[in-house]
């Protein structure tokens, strides 16, 4: 396989946060794109996986997509990568660049499909009650283009902070119509109460498709005014929690409705002749106009990377931004005029690229940078960048870029002192360990002068004074910087609930995405 595309010829942008959203706006940027078209599917999951079960799962769930959102900008601060893609390059090469690229281009464009689809299946209801005879295809077609494309437009997702907020607010309302109109059909319906369901992991990965969004993890992150790892755990503290809540009180009134007849797409349970669900159903659209662009953004920055416009110093050009988005707007726009299973998409996309992104990959990082030895590595566009020392401190700069001396996880106890004092301190303990035996300080003096530029201290070469090191070349300079950066990076801790967290991640990720995957598979090819 070959390396990404490098950045020979090209402008360079250092990737710097847009500083404009405060830790409430960036909830809801994070809100709006849990709180999508999955969230219909959430009542058929805990009918699949069995309803004592599916509350369980359901919280798990929640707690995973929490643990994946902070473990991604932790290890992404600990290497200076603030791009999903890149980090992944950094840890895992070019296949961990390419893969991860083409994992979120599938989940977000999926998702994509999905909210045409649901579309198609509200707005004609609608129309067909205002007097309009307009086919399912033509609405997705029309409305898209008049509605969604042109806020596909933008480059940076913190743009969209309002229209979250609208299309969040538009979601009580849907959910009052179901609550309220829902219980009238109840009694129509047969509800079975088993703790275990009989499609418990194909559930579990719709519930993962339904609150997935690490893929927008580091595009909201640095939007933040203040983008620190306290910051990061609110924002998305709040936005896990509201969209639970949210999400599973919808889940079990669908439930509690239909029982074993609720549909994937819940409002198709109800009849077209109900006024208040109706009403629901024009929300329900409009609010997945609105969320279209959380799932695009991702897809499209995903085909910018593979394609080389994009990367951790370089944005795309003018041309480059509206041919990519025009030239992935068109395929999605076909796929959901003419898929109409919502079902098994959301199983098959949860069970694979959801479980993939959300747990395995943060994971996977994670240990890869804080125990495999990877913190060292940088992506290959922050390799030869520059001469000498410019490529050691543009390289530092990155990895400072976002830190947080409160909350990031620190050096060992005197791993950030200046070099003169850090000198001084290792000098006096060596002058205590032989303040007995002066015959061997001396010896020690003779054999070590201190007018020499550097001096050799526990194997590590350290500048002794501005003066003396003003003698030395540039090329012992530069040693002294990579011995400095490398025992910076040997020295960080890890924090043991951040590890047992990242393990959780893998574990229940692999297992949930293989079996998952496999009888989602047999059921679509007919063999379940």
């Amino acid at each position: 396989m070959s390396n990404p595309p490098s950045l020979a010829g090209k402008t360079s942008s250092v990737d710097q946060p847009v500083g404009s959203c405060s830790i409430l706006e960036v909830s809801f940027n994070i809100l709006n794109c849990t709180v999508g078209s999955g969230i219909l599917a959430l009542a058929f999951a805990i009918k699949e996986s069995g309803f004592g079960l599916g509350i369980i799962l359901s919280m798990l769930v929640a707690v995973l997509c929490w643990l994946s959102l902070y473990i991604l900008i932790v290890t992404g601060q600990r290497i200076g990568v603030y791009k999903y893609a890149m980090l992944c390059e950094a840890t895992m090469g070019a296949l961990g660049f390419y893969l991860l690229n083409g994992i979120i281009f599938f989940q977000t464009a999926g998702a994509c499909i999905t909210y045409m689809i649901v579309i198609g299946d509200t707005i004609p209801i609608m129309l067909d009650i205002l007097g309009f005879q307009v086919s399912r295809k033509w609405v997705i077609f029309i409305s898209s283009l008049l509605f969604i494309l042109p806020l596909l437009f933008y480059r940076s997702i913190g743009s969209l902070a309002r229209v979250s907020i609208v299309s969040v607010m538009l979601l009580p309302p849907i959910l009052f119509a179901v609550a309220v109109r829902g219980f009238e059909y109840a009694p129509d319906h047969k509800r079975t109460y088993n703790f275990v369901g009989d499609n418990v992991f194909p559930a579990i990965g719709v519930m993962a498709f339904a609150m997935l969004s690490a893929q927008t993890a580091f595009l909201n992150f640095t939007t933040l005014k203040t983008p620190t790892r306290k910051a990061w755990g609110q924002a998305t503290g709040v936005a896990v929690s509201l969209s639970w809540v949210i999400s599973f009180v919808f889940a079990i009134i669908g439930f509690f409705s239909f029982g074993d007849d609720v549909q994937p797409n819940i409002f198709n349970s109800f009849p077209p002749t109900d006024g208040l669900i109706n009403f629901g159903r024009f929300l329900l659209g409009l609010s997945m106009f609105l969320t279209f662009p959380q799932a695009f953004y991702p897809a499209r920055a995903a085909i910018h990377k593979i394609l080389g416009h994009e990367d951790n110093f370089l944005d795309p050009t003018d041309k480059e931004h509206y041919y990519t988005t025009i030239g992935l707007f068109i395929p999605i726009l076909a796929c959901g005029v003419f898929i109409a299973d919502l079902g098994l998409l959301y199983q098959l996309i949860g069970g694979f690229c959801s479980t993939f992104l959300a747990y395995i990959i943060p994971g996977l990082c994670y240990f890869l940078v804080f125990w495999g030895g990877k913190g060292s590595r940088q992506p290959s566009e922050l390799q030869g960048r520059g001469d000498g020392d410019n490529e050691e401190e543009e390289a530092e700069q990155g990895e400072d870029r976002y830190d947080d001396d409160e909350d990031s996880l620190e050096d060992d106890e005197h791993a950030m002192l200046p070099e003169d004092e850090e000198v001084d301190r290792l000098m006096k303990k060596k002058l205590c360990n032989n303040n007995n035996s002066k015959s061997d300080l001396a010896q020690e003096e003779r054999a070590e002068p201190l007018d020499q530029s550097h001096v050799n201290i526990y194997g590590s070469t350290i500048r002794t004074s501005p003066s003396i090191a003003s003698s030395s070349s540039s090329s012992s300079d530069l040693d002294g910087k990579k011995t400095r950066r490398r025992k910076r990076y040997e020295g960080h801790k890890t924090e043991t609930w951040l590890d047992v967290a990242a393990g959780m991640l893998l574990v229940i990720g692999l297992f949930v995405m293989v079996i998952s995957t496999t009888l989602t598979l047999k059921k679509m090819l007919g063999f379940a």
